[in-house]
């Protein structure tokens, strides 16, 4: 088998959550091109519905639905229409999430505090929890890949904004893969994370708008640039195809070095 077929996905069938823009299209788009069925599911309906047209003229299947990732129902309704749909699910890439509110920690609400623990980690365990059981009893083992953060490593380091709650939860996520990991793999079902450091994408628009901000980022990132969002598609299908095949419960660092100093 030559090296380039053992990143083909053809056959397969992928769920991308969080998929109708940024990181999360991109990594939908990555999958299509590779040969895989995709299904996405997003709280931004029309984004949503524009990206599954985008994923379905590059011919493969596909559909979109609204999810809210923290809820059972809905997560497990959507499973079921992917599995109906498509036939099964080899593949879940675990992406929804919400960016940080920036503010200090002792000033952060409680629900707040709730909000981010509960969309950037539980959700991964709400959705994850219920594909593997699809993989588990089909049989055929499978690939589930989480979007971590260099902030699973590090708190941010642009003060007065440290984004704690945000850096807790993307530890957490970091754990979580370990332990699915750990679970998961006699039944074949292989668990990884990527770790983005600051990325071009609507997340950190935000923090773009200040120059100290963002002069303080590049300088601190040994490339001395922010990541483009085209940039994760390589790294997604490496970790979701037969190329990574021996590779499991690891968080994968893509930062442009920063995370070196």
């Amino acid at each position: 088998m030559s090296v380039l077929d053992l990143f083909n996905l053809t056959g397969q069938v992928a769920i991308v959550t969080g998929g109708a823009r940024g990181l999360g299209r991109q990594m939908a788009l990555a999958l299509v091109e590779a040969g895989a069925d995709v299904a996405i599911c997003d709280l931004l309906e029309e984004e949503g519905r524009r990206t599954a047209t985008e994923l379905a003229v590059l011919g493969r299947r596909t559909l979109f639905g609204r999810v809210d990732v923290t809820r059972a129902d809905e997560i497990e309704a959507f499973i079921g229409q992917v599995a109906e749909r498509l036939g099964k699910i080899d593949i879940l890439v675990n992406n929804a999430g919400m960016s940080s509110d920036g503010l200090a920690l002792q000033e952060e609400p409680d629900d707040a505090w709730r909000r981010m623990l509960d969309t950037n980690l539980s959700s991964m365990f709400y959705v994850g929890k219920r594909v593997a059981q699809h993989m588990i009893e089909r049989g055929a083992g499978g690939v589930i890949i989480n979007m971590a953060s260099i902030n699973s490593l590090v708190i941010s380091n642009i003060a007065p904004r440290h984004n704690v709650p945000y850096c807790v939860a993307k530890a957490g996520v970091a754990q979580l893969t370990r332990g699915m990991a750990a679970d998961w793999a006699p039944y074949g079902v292989r668990v990884n994370a990527i770790a983005p450091g600051a990325m071009l994408t609507a997340q950190t628009a935000a923090s773009r708008k200040y120059p100290e901000i963002m002069e303080r980022i590049i300088t601190n990132t040994p490339m001395k640039r922010y990541g483009e969002e085209e940039e994760i598609k390589g790294l997604v299908v490496y970790l979701a195809s037969p190329a990574s095949s021996f590779v499991t419960g690891s968080l994968v660092v893509m930062d442009g070095g920063t995370t070196i100093w």
